[in-house]
């Protein structure tokens, strides 16, 4: 891939003077811009003001990024590959099933709260015969 490149820049460069390929002109048009002037836009300057130590930086960092997208892909791709884990939880134990040897719960009787000047009753036991 390197080979290819530098093949191509060597001989593609000094046909580009040739061709008087230089920087267009840019204009702002609002929001947006576009390289035809427009009523009420401005022209902006597009040049790179970077040097070229900056620039080699620059094209150093892009490079370093595309190879760690490239393998973060890569590692992407070979997950989706494996099947999916599937984790199925053991089943719970039944603890709310009655036993059979379960209490019979104690009757429940509702009364009207006293009055405050009344006497407290005594609550009546029932007695088992036998």
């Amino acid at each position: 891939m390197l080979r290819k490149t530098a093949f191509a820049t060597f001989f593609i460069a000094p046909f580009v003077q040739w061709t008087g390929a230089t920087a267009q002109n840019v204009y702002k048009c609002g929001h947006s811009y576009s390289q035809q002037p427009c009523a009420g836009g401005s022209a902006v300057q597009a040049g790179d003001a970077r040097s070229p130590e900056q620039k080699a930086q620059a094209d150093a960092a892009t490079r370093r990024d595309a190879k760690t997208a490239d393998a973060m892909e890569k590692e992407r791709v070979k997950q989706e590959a494996r099947p999916a884990q599937v984790s199925i939880p053991p089943p719970r134990p039944q603890a709310d099933a009655p036993s059979a040897k379960a209490k019979k719960p104690e009757v429940f009787k509702a009364s009207a709260p006293a009055q405050p000047d009344a006497k407290p009753q005594k609550k009546k036991t029932a007695k088992k015969e036998g």
